[in-house]
């Protein structure tokens, strides 16, 4: 895999008395250029420069437990055009955990009197709490004869 980007810092970094670069690009992705074998990277770091398009060539290492760990494995000044910007990508939505922690927070919140039901905000957030309630713990609302 290939990262192409316009470099917009550089700065010297070390990791247990080893030496690296780290490598801001345009999009903010962030990546270690470290020795390569033998220094072969070592030798290119003289081309990191800000406002220079770069591609960086990719590979994985994997950990003796079989996890994937992308590093750089070279890098190239590019010429001519650079490709496209890639689509903004969708935030990622929350972890399950946080989701809990703000409806437990808005719970508390309804109970303490701090969120009041008769404000336009309020009301919505009530409602919304309550609803959500009653859908995740499955009561059902039926509505009293006379």
């Amino acid at each position: 895999m290939d990262i192409i980007g316009v470099i917009t810092s550089v700065e010297d970094d070390e990791y247990q008395g080893k030496a690296f670069k780290r490598v801001t690009l345009g999009t903010g992705e962030v990546l270690k250029v470290k020795y390569g074998r033998e220094g072969a990277l070592k030798a290119k770091w003289a081309l990191l420069q800000e406002g220079v398009a770069m591609k960086f060539t990719m590979k994985d290492y994997t950990t003796p437990d079989g996890v994937k760990i992308p590093f750089v494995f070279d890098i190239d000044t590019v010429e001519g055009e650079l490709p496209p910007p890639a689509p903004p990508t969708t935030p990622l939505k929350p972890a399950p955990q946080e989701v809990g922690m703000w409806w437990k927070e808005a719970g508390e919140m309804i109970r303490s009197g701090e969120i009041k039901k008769d404000t336009e905000v309020g009301g919505a957030i009530y409602r919304l709490y309550y609803a959500t309630m009653r859908d995740v713990l499955g009561v059902k609302v039926v509505k009293k004869e006379d």
